[in-house]
């Protein structure tokens, strides 16, 4: 099945068409507006953004929220600071008819990075068959080169009360929806009532040079070092936190109408920033 979408980029004040394939890992971008958030305007600790949340959500390149409770600051519970920002996602919440409610920052110039957050899953977060994206790097499309949106080349979701790890890349210079190599990790079970910090580096690559390195709770669990991680396009991807549940899309089977969770401590760095100086908590 074939569908037919638009992104709207708000600045420009025009419409792209977006052609994708409805399959089981299928993710887009919302319409966004774009700012430079890149190495160039790093500090010198390599910090490239950081947002705490404790007075504002913050400057997002990508806005991907429909309605007032898409995305707030909650003093419920929070990683540190006074405050977090809580997204929730409801069956019929749409943006540009995509069931998600999600930030984004811009598309990246740094082929190597650190990024960093934390994440707290209610009690009431239930298990579910349907997969959900709670943060992603998304790969901006060479439209001169006829490319449309894809799913991301990298994916945090959770999956039948599991954290899985979403990988996709392709060497091609197009890369079409669906045609590059996939692999999904799981990390484990996913806990609740409690905050789960991660830090994740990551050096872009659609050859076997690329390094995904992932710490949940000071803690190792992913190296995968030397293999592809990415496509070959002419940015590299950039991060996305919130909620995506691709399977509303497609009405499938779920018991679950709504979902909601708490992120803090969001950070990212380039290649000049490490593990001590993004890790949840620094700020």
């Amino acid at each position: 099945m074939e569908n037919r979408y638009s992104v709207r980029l708000k600045r420009k004040g025009y419409r792209v068409p977006v052609f994708f394939a409805i399959v089981l890992t299928l993710l887009i971008t919302s319409g966004c507006e774009h700012f430079s958030v890149d190495s160039e305007n790093s500090n010198p600790n390599g910090e490239v953004a950081s947002f705490s949340f404790d007075k504002e959500i913050g400057k997002w390149s990508e806005n991907g929220t429909c309605c007032t409770w898409s995305a707030t600051l909650s003093d419920l519970v929070k990683r540190s600071g006074k405050k977090s920002i809580r997204f929730e996602l409801r069956q019929g919440d749409v943006v540009d008819k995509i069931p998600h409610a999600e930030l984004g920052l811009a598309p990246s110039k740094s082929k190597e990075g650190w990024f960093a957050f934390s994440v707290y899953f209610p009690a009431e977060f239930e298990r579910d068959t349907i997969e959900e994206s709670i943060v992603q790097w998304q790969s901006l499309p060479d439209f001169s080169a006829g490319e449309t949106w894809r799913s991301p080349p990298l994916l945090l979701g959770v999956l039948n009360d599991s954290l899985v790890l979403e990988i996709r890349s392709d060497s091609k210079k197009v890369t079409s929806q669906g045609k590059y190599a996939f692999e999904r990790v799981n990390l484990g079970p996913l806990d609740k009532e409690t905050w789960l910090d991660w830090v994740f580096h990551v050096r872009w690559a659609y050859d076997n040079t690329g390094i995904i390195e992932v710490w949940k709770n000071d803690k190792m669990v992913l190296s995968r070092i030397n293999a592809p991680n990415s496509f070959n396009d002419d940015m590299y991807p950039y991060l996305k936190i919130g909620l995506y549940k691709w399977g509303w899309l497609e009405n499938l089977k779920t018991k679950i109408n709504s979902r909601a969770i708490y992120i803090d401590d969001v950070t990212v760095g380039n290649e000049k920033s490490g593990y001590d100086k993004v890790y949840p908590g620094h700020l």
